[in-house]
């Protein structure tokens, strides 16, 4: 077995299979990170369990070309009893996802099961590698604390569940430092950071923009729209809207919005307005030349109080992508944020931490017509980004866990249990001791 990818025509690369609702893809942080760390795994090694909905939502979104194994989820209905009675279908589909895991296991001798924690596919991960004796290797990207209490009915069990996965998965990742404290204190278990990542450019990009424009800076948030980040969302495009920024020496700004959301929603949202884009969702192979096109990027977290469980754990994906880009950004979030203390621990972005336009609009003023900021958040943002957010400085090290976990996995299983009789070879060499 070898951590190293490249050498897998003169050794074979660890067969590996993981389970999750969404697979490894261009859609969410867990499925980003997933991506890029398996993204060179040879395609015969590597096989993917996951949800149709979850293979609808990620079609197009830069797959893994490795094989899918697809289970059908039913949709949960308004109606109290179809809930109840389509819980029962979904539950035996779990069982299902756990045999065909433990059948994989087997057939392939796999080195680890991955998986991240959230949805429930992470159960049958886990059930699976425990009944075949594979180790586990768990992701925690987002809050679970909080999609376990959402589910209400069964929020105790899952809890109770989740944390006896997590005690008895080989390793644990957490996407942040506040990530890493909540999974001890729910489970006592120790785990390791992994930020999310991105290839480094081989130079760094120009980070000057066209202060000339007669259109203005060009504003960009790339991601999807939910209540994490919309509140911010919402304040920044008002701000454009109203002209409040022509007190700031912008007449003109535009906000450019690389997301999913459909005309309807932006719509609904009351952002068709002028100096308002959204251009869409764009693949990873495009996302550097969205960034590119921007003067500004923008990088919130939610002030909300009902969305301060999320944001002071969870970690962004995009910030990698957002260094890499070499633009200024401007963080938008509360100081109790793992976003903000992170920037401020790192020093690569203009920090807002107040919910006010005012402070936003300083801060947009500053990134536009103060060019030593933007140089030295550049340089700062381009060694965070070599240290923190390399992607092949991660992947080698992820191959090198998988290495050691498989090889401790194995070890234990060669081990004598206690009180079984010797074998001939260690009496053998017993004797000829004495």
């Amino acid at each position: 077995m070898t951590h190293d990818v490249k050498a897998c025509a003169t050794a074979p690369a660890p067969q590996l299979l993981y389970v999750g609702e969404f697979p490894p893809s261009n859609h969410h942080g867990g499925a980003i990170l997933l991506k890029r760390l398996l993204d060179r795994h040879p395609v015969n090694c590597l096989t993917v369990i996951a949800s149709k909905p979850g293979m609808m939502a990620s079609s197009g979104l830069d797959i893994l070309r490795c094989r899918h194994i697809v289970f059908p989820v039913l949709r949960v209905s308004a109606s109290r009893w179809a809930r109840r009675l389509n819980s029962i279908p979904n539950l035996l589909i779990l069982a299902l996802v756990a045999l065909r895991a433990m059948l994989l296991m087997r057939r392939r001798r796999a080195a680890a099961v991955i998986s991240i924690i959230q949805g429930r596919y992470y159960l049958p991960a886990a059930f699976a590698g425990w009944i075949t004796g594979t180790p586990h290797i768990a992701v925690v990207h987002d809050n679970f604390i909080s999609g376990i209490l959402a589910a209400s009915r069964f929020s105790t069990l899952l809890r109770y569940l989740t944390r006896r996965v997590l005690r008895s998965a080989a390793h644990i990742y957490a996407v942040s430092p506040e990530m890493q404290r909540l999974v001890f204190d729910e489970c006592g278990m120790r785990s390791e950071i992994q930020l999310p990542s991105t290839t480094v450019p081989t130079s760094q990009p120009s980070c000057d923009p066209p202060l000339d424009s007669r259109d203005g800076p060009v504003l960009l948030f790339a991601g999807t729209v939910g209540y994490t980040v919309k509140d911010c969302l919402d304040l920044l495009v008002e701000l454009i809207v109203s002209g409040k920024l022509n007190e700031y020496g912008l007449p003109k700004a535009n906000l450019h919005l690389c997301t999913p959301l459909t005309e309807a929603e932006i719509l609904t949202f009351g952002w068709n307005r002028p100096g308002i884009a959204n251009q869409g969702w764009v693949s990873q192979s495009e996302l550097p030349t969205a960034l590119a096109s921007a003067d500004i990027l923008f990088l919130p977290y939610s002030f909300l109080p009902i969305a301060r469980g999320a944001v002071e754990t969870a970690f962004p994906s995009k910030i990698a992508d957002y260094l890499a880009s070499g633009k200024p950004i401007i963080v938008f979030g509360p100081r109790y944020s793992s976003l903000v203390r992170y920037a401020r621990e790192q020093s690569f972005a203009e920090i807002v931490d107040e919910f006010s336009p005012s402070a936003l609009a300083r801060a947009i003023r500053k990134m536009t017509f103060s060019r030593a900021d933007r140089q030295r958040l550049a340089a700062t943002g381009r060694h965070v980004l070599c240290t923190n957010h390399d992607i092949e400085r991660q992947r080698h090290h992820f191959y090198l866990t998988i290495e050691q976990v498989h090889r401790a996995n194995s070890e234990e299983k060669n081990q004598p249990k206690p009180g079984a009789a010797p074998s001939a070879a260690s009496t053998t060499n017993d004797a000829g001791t004495r």
